[in-house]
């Protein structure tokens, strides 16, 4: 699978990596603050790194595991020239075959929009993670993805369009406690910070 042209380049922009900064990450970190959760010496999964761009922000948080997989070759191709330290490999978000119960995190940068069955990619997500562990994660919903497919051409397939109310049901019924959810840029991007509970 690879991005047109268009997308390919709004991901590996100076205004992109900006709004995953200032944004996007900056949500998170605030969530993970507000929790009292630290990442610090912790096994930490960036699922669709994209050019590996945000797996550079989240070593911020200092794990002691830091992995990050992207279904593009050519995107895991950038980010292993880019962040030689860091550890990348190709893979999908429906089948990462990494371990169940793995990490204590996992970070998700809008991807879901591009996957038909992104209910079957939260599952996956679910099961990766360590019981106690979290999910943040931050997407488009139905009516941004369809602005986006119509305006800019972007591949965003209807299949995939969600209302938050059904994202959220399917964190829910997936088996996250949903512990912050905040819309940011517009309505139609929301970041969530989701428990996976069973830990102590």
């Amino acid at each position: 699978m690879e991005l047109n042209k268009i997308e390919f380049y709004m991901m590996n922009n100076p205004i992109r990596r900006w709004l995953q900064k200032s944004i996007e990450f900056k949500t998170f970190k605030e969530f993970l603050d507000r929790h009292n959760l630290s990442l610090e010496g912790k096994a930490v999964l960036d699922a669709g790194c994209g050019s590996g761009y945000s797996t550079k922000l989240i070593q911020e948080f200092r794990p002691a595991e830091l992995v990050g997989f992207d279904i593009m070759p050519s995107q895991i191709d950038k980010a292993k020239k880019e962040y030689p330290d860091l550890n990348f490999f190709v893979g999908s978000v429906l089948e990462t075959h990494l371990d169940s119960n793995k990490f204590d995190a996992v970070f998700v940068f809008g991807i879901l929009h591009h996957i038909p069955r992104w209910k079957d990619a939260i599952a996956e997500l679910y099961r990766v993670i360590k019981p106690g562990g979290v999910l943040l994660i931050e997407d488009l919903n139905k009516d941004a993805s369809h602005f986006f497919a119509t305006y800019f051409k972007l591949d965003h397939p209807p299949e995939a369009y969600f209302t938050w109310d059904e994202f959220t049901h399917q964190l829910k019924e997936t088996g996250f406690e949903i512990l912050e959810e905040k819309r940011i840029i517009s309505k139609g991007v929301g970041s969530f910070l989701c428990l996976k509970s069973g830990g102590e």
